[in-house]
Order: C-alpha cells, then structure tokens, then sequence
C-alpha cells in the first residue's frame, strides 16, 4: 500500500476555511494534504494540485473530500482522474464515496455525473452574481471591480522615459493596461 496524499481548495480566503478540510483529509489517512486557493472552474492556476499528481507513485492515493474540491466541470474532473491513474495511482473522494483506479465503469460514470452537476452550479453560481450586479445597478450601488492597476505609477515611469512595453513588464501588466492608464 502506498502513501495517501490529500487534496483541498477554497475558492477564496474571505470568510472560507481550508483547515477544517485539511483535519478531515489527515483523519482520512492523508500524509500531506495540498492546498490551493482559487476558482474551481479551472485548472490553471492550480499549482498544489499539479505537486500533488507529480509525486504520486505506484499504488498511491490522491483523496478529496468532494468532487467539487477537484473540479466544477466535467472534463477536468476526467483530466485529473486519468492523470492519477497514469501514475498508477488511484484517486478517492470521500463524498460521495468514489474510488477510481481506471477500471471501473461506475466509478468514471459518478465522476462524470459529479462534475456535470459542478458545471451546472457553476451556471447558477454565475446567474445569481449577474442578478446581483444587475440588481445593485439599479440602486447606484455597483462600484464594479476595484481597479488593480496603480495609474498614477504608470504614467510616472511613462513621464520618466520608459516605454509601455518596458512598464508592463515592470509592472506585470498588460501593455493595453499600460495603454489604458496613459489615456486616462
């Protein structure tokens, strides 16, 4: 038997707590248990994940409390999956209680149903946000996203001489975010 390597994820460190999954995780036999912040809806981004799955071995475990906690979509609940088992290792979801090691059809169909039900919340995970937005609108109260790019920056190294490709590397920016900032 191999080691059990756990998995969480939060979709943001605002008011959302990864040690209660991590406790559950360890309870569950889980050596270490990797950690990621951030949306469910894509891999990118995910790196604990991808540390996870490279130091799975023969015989080892991937385990995730919820199938959510992999994926909100179908494909890349399939990705992950067979990435584990390419490494010879199985992956295990404690809830609902699947077990995938590449060879039962049942346990890929669960994988599949799970991850189209995170597809569907993610749609009204989304319609809700918009309904929201579209409701604060209406009362003068949506502010939109706080900006994230200091303009005051970028035009003080633009009136030092630099050049708009140089401040977004600088910056780690865009250059028509840097093209943005000048014009306003």
């Amino acid at each position: 038997m191999g080691k059990t390597l756990g998995y969480a994820r939060i979709s943001s460190d605002q008011g959302q707590d990864i040690e209660s999954q991590k406790a559950k995780l360890e309870k569950l036999g889980a050596v270490v248990v990797f950690c990621d912040t951030g949306n469910g809806s894509s891999l990118n981004g995910r790196d604990q994940l991808e540390a996870a799955i490279r130091l799975l071995e023969q015989g080892d475990e991937l385990l995730a409390l919820h199938p959510d906690r992999l994926a909100r979509d179908t494909g890349d609940l399939l990705t992950i999956a067979k990435r584990v088992v390419e490494r010879g290792a199985i992956l295990k979801i404690d809830d609902p209680k699947i077990v995938f090691d590449g060879t039962d059809m049942m346990a890929e169909v669960m994988l599949t149903l799970f991850g189209m039900i995170g597809m569907m919340e993610k749609h009204f995970i989304k319609a809700r946000q918009r309904r929201g937005i579209e409701a604060a609108k209406l009362r003068n109260a949506y502010k939109g996203k706080p900006a994230t790019i200091d303009f005051y920056k970028v035009k003080e190294l633009h009136a030092e001489g630099m050049r708009p490709t140089d401040i977004a590397k600088t910056m780690k920016i865009g250059r028509a975010s840097v093209y943005r900032a000048l014009a306003a």
